[in-house]
C-alpha cells in the first residue's frame, strides 16, 4: 500500500491511500484509489512510507463516476517505486457472492503501517429505501480513503474493495438508534471488468 498526495487547492491538500495492482509492467505502477480522493485538474504524487515518492502522470474514472456510490474509483498510472515489502494485488470481485454477511477482510492499521495488519468483518446495511451499503467493523481514520480492503486466498493477496469514508446514521438498519460506520465498494464483475479495460488503455 502506498500513500496519495493530491493538491486540492493552493494552500491545501488531499491526503489518501492506493491499492498497488498485479499488472507486471516494466516500467510503471498501475493502482486503485478512491475517485474523490484524486482531483483530475491537480498534481498527484505517490509516496512510500520510506519517503519515496513518484509523480501520478495519469488519472482514469470510470465513464460512470459518482463519489460516493458504486463508481467512486480511479485508475492511477506513475512511474514504478522500488519499495520494500510493496504488496500487489489481484482483484476479487467479491460482491457478487450471496452471503456477505460476516466475511472476514483484511485492512490496514489507522496509523503509519504499510501493511494490511488489522482483521474485520463485513456487514451489510439493508436501508428501509430499498438501497443497501456493505459497511466494515475496522478501525479506519480520515485519510484512509481508497485503502484498499484484502483477502489471501491460496498464497494470493486479492483486493475485493476501497475504502470510502464513514457513513452516518440516523436510525441504523442494525440497531435502529443513530451510529457511524465504515463503508466500503466492494468490487462486482462490472467493475472488475471497467478497471481491466481503463489498464488497458494506458498500459
Amino acid at each position: 500500500m502506498l500513500r496519495l498526495s493530491c493538491s486540492q487547492s493552493a494552500t491545501s491538500g488531499l491526503q489518501s491511500r492506493i491499492a498497488v495492482l498485479d499488472v507486471g509492467h516494466p516500467i510503471y505502477n498501475f493502482a486503485l484509489a478512491a475517485g474523490h480522493a484524486v482531483p483530475s485538474d491537480r498534481p498527484c504524487v505517490v509516496k512510500d512510507f520510506d519517503g519515496k515518492s513518484s509523480n501520478v502522470d495519469l488519472i482514469r474514472f470510470p465513464a460512470d463516476y459518482q463519489p460516493g456510490q458504486q463508481s467512486d474509483w480511479a485508475v492511477i498510472r506513475f512511474p514504478r517505486i522500488d519499495t520494500r515489502n510493496l504488496v500487489k494485488y489481484k482483484l476479487e470481485p467479491l460482491a457478487d457472492l450471496d452471503n456477505l454477511e460476516g466475511t472476514q477482510v483484511l485492512f490496514a492499521e489507522a496509523r503509519g503501517l504499510p501493511e494490511n495488519s488489522q482483521v474485520c468483518h463485513l456487514t451489510i446495511l439493508q436501508f428501509k429505501a430499498g438501497h443497501k451499503r456493505v459497511a466494515h467493523d475496522c478501525r479506519a481514520i480520515s485519510g484512509q480513503s481508497g485503502s484498499p480492503v484484502t483477502r489471501v486466498v491460496e498464497g494470493q493477496n486479492r483486493l475485493v474493495g476501497l475504502n470510502i469514508g464513514r457513513l452516518w446514521m440516523f436510525e441504523s438498519p442494525k440497531t435502529g438508534r443513530p451510529d457511524r460506520k465504515g463503508y466500503i465498494n466492494l468490487l462486482d464483475r462490472k467493475t472488475v471488468a471497467d478497471i481491466q479495460t481503463l489498464i488497458d488503455e494506458i498500459r
